[in-house]
């Protein structure tokens, strides 16, 4: 992960800096008007003021802070800890993720540190200005058939690889048995470009690896060399790498950790699917989801969303930080953000896809995948994105949008099987991973029983029990991650 980093200080003449002064992140794709095309955070200092800019989704992940005449700027929340960013825990924010699993607009775990916000341009000489774009919202419908959708749909992708064709050989397109990557990778053939290697990870179970069998399908069909990468390290070892390395910003990503350092280690050019299903499938554009946006209140939305994790939260928290991170304080800081996208033609995706999305999928290929210098997403092209951003919602409820705009485009592979997401690994390998977890958390817990996050009366007598009982150990995967994530998040508040 590219962690870049630069600070200055005023001092009573002059400033003291440290880090990099200029610095440009991310790939930019120039247009015959407006900002560039493409994922990108730039910044410099000329010698008395910092300015910055982004894309105009806020896809990279960025953080910042200020106060009392001193500012930074990183890609990892703990380069700025380390450099004196207050560690005050944001309780509000953390309402939200407890219950969620990602941040929601420009929050972070900590009250002064925040995200840089999309299409922003900060500017600080001692002072902090920061402009705010109006969010992206895309082209209203022209009233077009669906079947008129579909191929509108294909040429602006197909426009859109154009302007994404790879500039190095050897380019790398990490596959799965879903839609996004495919899409990528048929565009690609039948623009003559043919990847070097097509990556598919192996998953933890309980999630099975459907993945891998519909990959390696697909790169047989084509006559493509095909990388299955395993899980040789601990799920515990990669979860505790991956809250440090996301900047304590998800709850996702563990089982992606071996593919980075296999990518980073070989390829410079590499095609993320990124926003391809929220934008055109989504899973979470259901219909009795829909109708909750469409006719409940905010608050009442919020409310849907968020009540899930009462039982947890209010065992393995502190009684003090339960009642600070309350589900009222998290259904009002969530009702807030959920009003600014029910005057979307799809309110749910646009929800989803500026808060999950972009506060926890880009963290993947702009976050783990910091260090390659070209990470495509060909979905978030701009022309593309105001399309499918303005279709009627009604087009894509039904979950066959992409499918079918797939098959319309390459007919004579609409044969080939997708992953089916219901397959599971078997239950042995799953008892034995989390067993493992299960220990290791404990372990970690008896050694630091000072943590101020997590409560030691339900924590301390499970963590000795787990050390005695490997079934035990298992039976407590429905809170050892959080408990993890709390005792991380504990150290790096006391900096």
């Amino acid at each position: 992960m590219n962690e870049s980093f630069f600070h200055v200080k005023r001092l009573t003449e002059g400033f003291d800096v440290r880090g990099k002064a200029h610095c440009a992140l991310g790939h930019q794709i120039a247009r015959e008007s407006g900002n560039p095309d493409g994922i990108y955070v730039e910044w410099n200092w000329d010698g008395k003021c910092l300015t910055a800019r982004n894309d105009r989704y806020g896809m990279f992940p960025v953080f910042y802070y200020s106060r009392d005449g001193e500012f930074a700027i990183s890609s990892s929340i703990d380069q700025l800890l380390n450099a004196g960013a207050s560690p005050e825990l944001d309780e509000t924010a953390l309402s939200v993720f407890f219950r969620l699993g990602f941040f929601i607009g420009d929050d972070t775990p900590f009250r002064h540190i925040r995200a840089l916000p999309p299409a922003a341009t900060l500017s600080w000489d001692g002072e902090l200005r920061l402009e705010r774009a109006t969010r992206a919202r895309g082209a209203p419908s022209r009233g077009e058939s669906r079947t008129s959708a579909l191929d509108t749909y294909n040429e602006l992708f197909r426009r859109s690889m154009t302007r994404r064709a790879p500039s190095d050989a050897n380019f790398a397109v990490p596959l799965s048995g879903g839609r996004d990557s495919r899409h990528i990778l048929f565009e690609l053939l039948r623009q003559g470009h043919k990847p070097g290697r097509c990556i598919t990870a192996l998953h933890f179970p309980p999630r099975g690896n459907e993945d891998a069998r519909i990959a390696t399908m697909l790169t047989q069909e084509f006559g493509l060399k095909h990388d299955i990468i395993p899980q040789s390290g601990s799920f515990y070892t990669a979860e505790a790498a991956k809250n440090l390395l996301t900047s304590y910003c998800t709850d996702e990503h563990a089982w992606y950790l071996e593919t980075v350092s296999n990518i980073r280690a070989r390829e410079r050019v590499v095609y993320d699917g990124i926003a391809g299903d929220v934008l055109s499938q989504s899973v979470f554009l259901t219909e009795e989801r829909l109708r909750l946006f469409q006719t409940a209140s905010a608050k009442e939305i919020a409310t849907q969303l968020l009540s899930k994790a009462e039982r947890k939260l209010s065992n393995l928290l502190t009684p003090q930080l339960y009642r600070s991170t309350s589900l009222e304080l998290a259904v009002t800081h969530l009702e807030k953000e959920v009003k600014t996208h029910l005057d979307s033609p799809n309110p749910v995706g646009s929800f989803f896809f500026w808060n999950r999305t972009r506060r926890e999928i880009a963290l993947v290929p702009y976050g783990l995948l910091g260090d390659v210098p070209t990470v495509y997403a060909p979905f978030l092209d701009h022309d593309l994105y105001d399309f499918l951003t303005g279709l009627p919602v009604e087009m894509l409820v039904d979950h066959t949008f992409h499918t079918d705009t797939i098959s319309r485009a390459y007919p004579e592979y609409a044969g080939l099987p997708y992953e089916d997401k219901g397959k599971r690994a078997d239950s042995p390998d799953f008892m034995l991973l989390h067993a493992e977890f299960g220990r290791k958390v404990a372990k970690r817990l008896l050694l630091r029983p000072s943590s101020r996050l997590i409560n030691k009366r339900f924590a301390l007598p499970r963590a000795v029990r787990t050390l005695f009982s490997s079934a035990f150990s298992a039976s407590t995967h429905w809170y050892s991650p959080l408990a993890l994530y709390l005792d991380q998040l504990d150290i790096a508040s006391r900096r």
